[in-house]
């Protein structure tokens, strides 16, 4: 991998902490005023993201990802650090946390796909997996240490060190994409002269023709769906049906990263199974396996080793299956197609999360893995496309 690289993936992880205290902070300000404050908060920063991923697509295939995310670097942390000078000077209020949440949640709309695609331009196609895979290493061991970090930075500095903190983090991501060229960047193919609707429906046909694009959309939104709501909703949920403390259920959640963590590193370091396909259906089935582990475990360490499981087939999922989306799509549509794996996995979320909530915790464990183990029959059932099980 070039050290051009390795110079973006530093800027691109040091936002990611900057964003982690954010979001706690934001979070931990909010549930201080109240519980509907708090779903307002969540909601200003999830809506605007859902509603504008596809445009944020249109864009950087237009303009360029590296041009688009250094847009999104400079905008987010300019009203980072003016929000944090209003909050200093006028105090916080709920109007400023929902403000900062739509803020963040817009930017992240178009930040995201452009995100997705800079792995691409930095590295050649055979170092993909170990480069997307390294990055997803990085932004978990942020991940990992971001809740004690952020709950010291948030005693020590409140919510305006952390607007701070977040500002100039993407200061710093913006003067090393400034700074660094993309060896395999090319200019946007796309001229201005389509409407944005009809572009984003490009995309949309693009992803609905090809039979890999269309069976990965399909299996990430499933996983997305009833795996990620398993760490924010059911484990609390768990922790608080067996009287654990908070303290307990945040080792509980940490199982799951450390998880991840393994494979990611292994992956990094070796690279992918011959057998996307294969590996990422079997990945499916272990965490549907760790899941179904919950609805069982009467104690933390068994709770911790269910998570364990779970954590190392999500990332035997993740790992295989991304590179294989960002391999198979069309220069002229990456941003596009980012921004659509973005979405099945937001909009799905919102539906599923609900709907879990509604259920007693263990049922909603057991639909959770009933419907990860789905995903990973569909994967092997044929194990892909021929055309992706040599990706490697």
């Amino acid at each position: 991998m070039t050290r051009s690289y390795y110079g973006w993936l530093a800027g691109s992880t040091l936002s990611v902490l900057g964003d982690t205290a954010l979001f706690f902070a934001l979070g931990w300000a909010a549930t201080g005023i109240g519980p509907q404050i708090a779903a307002l908060v969540l909601t200003g920063f999830t809506l605007p993201r859902a509603v504008l991923l596809l445009l944020g697509g249109v864009l950087g295939d237009r303009i360029g990802a590296r041009r688009l995310l250094l847009g999104c670097s400079a905008i987010v942390g300019t009203c980072c650090l003016l929000l944090a000078l209003v909050v200093g000077i006028r105090g916080m209020s709920a109007g400023l946390l929902v403000t900062t949440a739509v803020v963040v949640g817009t930017v992240d709309a178009f930040a995201l796909p452009a995100a997705g695609v800079l792995p691409r331009l930095f590295v050649p196609d055979d170092q993909l997996p170990k480069a997307m895979a390294l990055r997803t290493s990085a932004t978990q061991l942020i991940t990992l240490a971001g809740g004690p970090v952020s709950g010291l930075l948030v005693v020590t500095v409140g919510l305006v060190g952390a607007l701070v903190l977040d500002g100039l983090t993407f200061a710093v991501q913006f003067l090393v994409l400034f700074m660094l060229r993309p060896p395999y960047d090319v200019s946007p193919a796309q001229a201005a002269g389509r409407s944005v609707v009809r572009e984003a429906l490009d995309g949309l046909r693009v992803a609905a023709g090809d039979p890999v694009l269309r069976m990965v959309l399909g299996v990430v939104a499933l996983v997305a769906a009833f795996v990620l709501p398993v760490t924010s909703l059911c484990v609390p949920l768990l922790a608080r049906s067996h009287g654990w403390a908070a303290g307990q259920a945040g080792f509980v959640v940490a199982g799951n990263v450390c998880g991840g963590l393994v494979v990611t590193i292994l992956v990094a370091r070796l690279g992918t199974f011959a057998r996307a396909g294969l590996t990422g259906g079997i990945g499916c089935l272990l965490a549907a396996l760790g899941i179904a582990g919950l609805t069982l475990a009467p104690s933390v360490p068994l709770a911790v080793g269910a998570t364990l499981v779970e954590g190392v087939g999500v990332g035997l999922f993740t790992s295989h299956l991304a590179p294989v989306f960002v391999r198979s799509t069309p220069r002229s549509h990456r941003t596009r197609l980012q921004s659509l794996l973005s979405l099945v996995q937001t909009v799905p979320l919102i539906v599923s999360t609900n709907l879990l909530a509604t259920l007693d915790v263990h049922h909603a464990l057991t639909l959770a893995a009933a419907a990860t183990a789905v995903a990973g029959l569909l994967l092997l059932r044929d194990y892909l496309p021929k055309s992706i099980s040599k990706v490697g």
